[in-house]
């Protein structure tokens, strides 16, 4: 079986590969330097032809300041690749069986009553918003018959590597005390049950259209830094009020909203679909990645 993976090279594309490898696929990256692939549409029909599915990861990071500049980079990015994939897709003679396309939690209206489902009411106040809605009614714009597709709104990510590293050496160095107000919540996918949740996706094919890819147990900034801390075994965290972010968000050059925000999701299609998370709680999380 073959598998196509755009924007391939990063933290999360590096392990699926690695892990579909291990299973006995044939994988293949896109990418602009580094990939067996490259973005040239006539290259690009040619990897695609006869895949059992293609994974688009690529997209500019958001872990930036949002200027401008940055702004238009995070939402083309997103738009001009799934266009072409899209474009190469309607040219393969025999296309994938099954599109993947990354999207983001930060589609949803937050209610911090309850977490979002796929039925949740969805917003285009933020400007995170905007660009999931756009990148998703651009993908699904591309209907194909022969080709299933799922839009993959993911949570946080956590493995060696992205999220995982500054909240672990924060907290063991005694800096992880709450963020902001400690209440906003916070959603999170181990990235083997995100890896697992692919294969699901790609053995079930019923499952199409927009899942949320997240543990089931989201929690609150203040639990998830108690229980780094408990692990970790450090009596202490010193805590990070709102200003204290926000001059830290300019020094890294970063958006201070990416931590003060709330992710508060709920893996409704999945659990309904017989998906049993391997990682569940953000306690079996840390304990296995530390």
């Amino acid at each position: 079986m073959k598998i196509v993976i755009a924007g391939g090279t990063g933290f999360i594309g590096t392990y699926v590969k690695t892990r579909f490898i291990a299973l006995g696929y044939e994988v293949k990256t896109v990418s602009r330097t580094k990939g067996d692939l490259t973005w040239n549409t006539n290259d690009l029909v040619a990897g695609l032809e006869n895949a059992d599915m293609l994974l688009n990861l690529a997209g500019y990071t958001i872990n930036c300041r949002h200027t401008s500049k940055n702004k238009e980079l995070i939402l083309n990015s997103r738009l001009d690749t799934t266009r072409i994939l899209g474009e190469a897709i309607q040219q393969c003679s025999t296309p994938p069986r099954l599109w993947v396309n990354a999207s983001a939690s930060a589609i949803y209206k937050f209610n911090k009553d309850q977490p979002a489902t796929e039925e949740s009411e969805t917003s285009d106040l933020q400007f995170l918003a905007q660009v999931v809605k756009k990148w998703e009614n651009l993908f699904f714009s591309f209907n194909n018959s022969k080709t299933r597709q799922v839009a993959l709104r993911t949570s946080v990510v956590l493995g060696n590597g992205g999220a995982f590293n500054p909240l672990y050496y924060l907290s063991r160095f005694g800096l992880g005390g709450k963020i902001g107000e400690g209440s906003q919540m916070f959603s999170w996918i181990h990235i083997e049950d995100y890896f697992r949740i692919l294969l699901f996706v790609l053995q079930n094919e019923t499952l199409h259209g927009h899942i949320n890819c997240t543990s089931p147990n989201p929690i609150s900034n203040n639990e998830l830094m108690k229980t780094f801390r408990q692990i970790l075994r450090v009596p202490f965290g010193v805590p990070a009020p709102v200003f204290a972010v926000k001059v830290g968000a300019l020094i890294l050059n970063t958006e201070s909203s990416l931590l003060l925000d709330s992710s508060y999701l709920y893996p409704q299609k999945l659990i309904e679909s017989g998906f049993e998370f391997k990682f569940s709680t953000i306690n079996s999380t840390i304990i296995n990645l530390k």
